[in-house]
């Protein structure tokens, strides 16, 4: 498996807090977080909005936490510890697959 945490080429503050926040609670195996922001700068529903550099990211996390977990389960638990960013930075969305390290694996060898 590959194992570390990739950030954005420019990651920006609010994508390091999370990913740090992220790393603290789920010890992932792996992290991947894209900042797909610069796709979505022009859309109405970011018109006005003061954060358009880190609005929207796309997040792979891999961790042991999640063995035994649903789908809307895991992801209710990266929304809970991320829920400063989503209510009060600025972060519009948040497309994430977690998966644990035996799901990662098989998909891996598919």
């Amino acid at each position: 498996m590959s194992t570390g945490i990739k950030l954005s080429p420019s990651a920006g503050p609010i994508e390091r807090k999370m990913v740090e926040k992220l790393t603290t609670e789920f010890q992932p195996k792996f992290l991947s977080m894209e900042n797909d922001s610069h796709k979505h700068a022009h859309h109405a529903g970011i018109r006005g909005a003061t954060n358009t550099t880190e609005s929207h990211f796309n997040l792979e996390i891999v961790s042991d936490f999640f063995v035994g977990k649903n789908m809307p389960t895991r992801h209710r638990l990266v929304y809970g510890v991320l829920s400063d960013e989503l209510k009060n930075d600025g972060v519009h969305a948040l497309s994430m697959k977690t998966r644990t390290p035996e799901e990662y694996e098989k998909r891996q060898n598919q």
